[in-house]
């Protein structure tokens, strides 16, 4: 005959423990053991985050700033070329590392070169290619037409060089042209002859094709 189970009773059910409630106290003692240090580690954590905070608006602060003052600057047509500059040195100086430094740095290289102050103006390309590397293609370009302007044709055809070697610029053509050209104005016709064979091999446009065997025909005869 089988047994059958007595269930416990009432009174023994609620003396088992309850896991969760269980748990529950475990956790809420725990916290009241080290209360101190939860408190200062909330409080670390708020205080980081407004620090973040505020460094982000016055980073945004001083870029919006750095913005107008450019466009100030800028915008006034009757401003005297002296006045003008200094402006753009002083964005340069109180707000580096902004899009309106950079803005500056550009112009002001622009308006040297205008001023045909071209020593002054590749100094003014080479710290804005130092400021953004980005932008090495325009600054070498422009380098390339300060150190022309100046006769110094060997450092022009140089600056040149690594964009010559990048085949995945767009417009490499036209640069490797210009720098056989200034090897040409820097009386260095065989330099010159091995660009424009280059370019040759390298199937240009149909349309440019003439040309660049004029090139070819002229320096050959150069060379002999």
């Amino acid at each position: 005959m089988t047994k059958i189970k007595k269930p416990l009773s009432s009174r023994k059910k609620l003396q088992e423990p309850d896991e969760f409630i269980t748990f529950g106290a475990r956790m809420l003692d725990l916290a009241r053991k080290n209360l101190r240090t939860i408190v200062i580690g909330l409080a670390v954590i708020i205080v980081a985050g407004a620090a973040w905070g505020y460094i982000q608006k016055r980073q945004m602060d001083r870029q919006e700033r750095a913005a107008e003052f450019y466009q100030a600057s800028v915008g006034r047509a009757s401003l005297h070329v002296p006045d003008l500059l200094k402006e753009l040195e002083i964005i340069i100086q109180d707000y580096p590392d902004t899009g309106g430094a950079l803005q500056a740095r550009l112009y002001l290289a622009n308006v040297l070169f205008g001023e045909r102050r071209y020593q002054e103006a590749a100094a003014a390309f080479t710290a804005l290619g130092e400021a953004a590397p980005e932008l090495r293609v325009l600054v070498a370009e422009n380098l390339s037409y300060c150190y022309e302007a100046q006769k110094e044709y060997q450092k022009a055809s140089a600056v040149l060089e690594p964009l010559v070697q990048d085949k995945n610029l767009p417009y490499r053509q036209e640069l490797q042209r210009r720098q056989a050209l200034l090897y040409e104005l820097g009386g260095e016709p065989a330099k010159a002859l091995k660009v424009f064979k280059q370019m040759l091999e390298e199937k240009p446009p149909a349309d440019f094709i003439p040309y660049i065997r004029e090139k070819i025909k002229i320096l050959a005869e150069k060379k002999t």
